[in-house]
């Protein structure tokens, strides 16, 4: 009887252990989890369609203000500063008697040095106090300034000459007068390019009634070189540069395409495009920077 039983135990044995060999080695194995795959990313981005309008082509620059005629009073005598007969910003003739300059020589009498007006205008500065020593021919005495017209010299880069001519408007904007546009023109044109900048010198005169434009302000002149009619324009901020060539992205059914455009002339925020692009057609103007050709986008309106 233990016999038997024996036998069954090592049966029974036997039998779980085939179980589990055989669960461990030929069960199936169970399926991998299923992974959801993730929707491809799309870059939002705001489109303006290509339009046709009227340009101003203006060609912007920046400088120093200064008035038309400037002169410096000297005396053609030395000594000692006597006085002043104007003060700033009193008008005086061509000729006219500045300042007086003490000769001072010991033992001798002089009369008084006359420092005369070389121009009419304005008396813009004093620079010295009464005493300060004045050397004859030498020592300025003061500057007279001609205030009813101002100008500004620029140097006009060599690409821009063409456009450049004598008679041509101009728009002066100043701080001082942020509101206000201060109208001029081109009133002379060197014919020789600067060799060191290969620029070329020009002068744009503006009047100034009231004489509120200062001598030495810092202001902006916008040049009207031309018009453009009917012109095929997009917003500058869909133009991008990349190894000195210009592109832009145009979305069409959620897909941006690089395109390589030829830019004309520019007014304010706007840029006419001569070559690449045609009207009506979607230009990214914003979420195009780090964008690739060919990539989703999701159009903002």
């Amino acid at each position: 009887m233990k016999k038997k039983s024996s036998v069954i135990l090592i049966l029974f044995i036997i039998f779980t252990a085939g179980l589990f060999i055989q669960r461990l080695f030929f069960a199936r194995p169970e399926a991998a989890p299923a992974v959801k795959k993730r929707g491809i990313e799309k870059t939002a981005v705001k489109v303006e369609r290509v339009k046709r309008q009227d340009l101003d082509f203006t060609l912007s620059y920046v400088g120093g203000l200064k008035a038309k005629d400037e002169a410096l009073v000297f005396s053609r005598a030395g000594g000692k500063l006597k006085e002043y007969l104007f003060n700033e910003g009193d008008r005086v003739d061509k000729g006219q008697v500045i300042a007086l300059v003490d000769r001072d020589e010991t033992g001798l009498t002089y009369e008084l040095a006359k420092a005369d007006a070389p121009i009419s205008g304005i008396v813009g500065r004093t620079f010295l106090d009464r005493g300060q020593a004045v050397i004859a021919q030498s020592t300025a005495l003061a500057m007279i300034v001609d205030m009813d017209n101002m100008v500004m010299v620029l140097n006009i880069p060599e690409p821009d000459i063409s456009y450049i001519k004598k008679g041509l408007e101009a728009h002066l904007k100043t701080d001082a007068y942020a509101d206000e546009d201060f109208k001029g023109e081109i009133t002379k044109v060197s014919q020789v390019l600067d060799p060191q900048t290969r620029s070329l010198p020009i002068e744009i005169t503006v009047p100034n009634p009231g004489h509120r434009l200062k001598s030495g302000m810092f202001a902006k002149i916008n040049i009207l070189a031309g018009k453009r009619a009917n012109a095929l324009v997009i917003a500058q901020d869909a133009l991008v540069k990349e190894d000195s060539l210009n592109y832009v992205y145009t979305a069409e059914d959620s897909i941006a395409k690089k395109i390589r455009v030829k830019p004309g002339i520019r007014q304010d925020s706007k840029i006419e495009i001569l070559e690449g692009l045609e009207e009506n057609q979607k230009v990214i103007v914003f979420g195009h920077q780090g964008l690739k050709d060919g990539a989703q986008v999701s159009v903002i309106e």
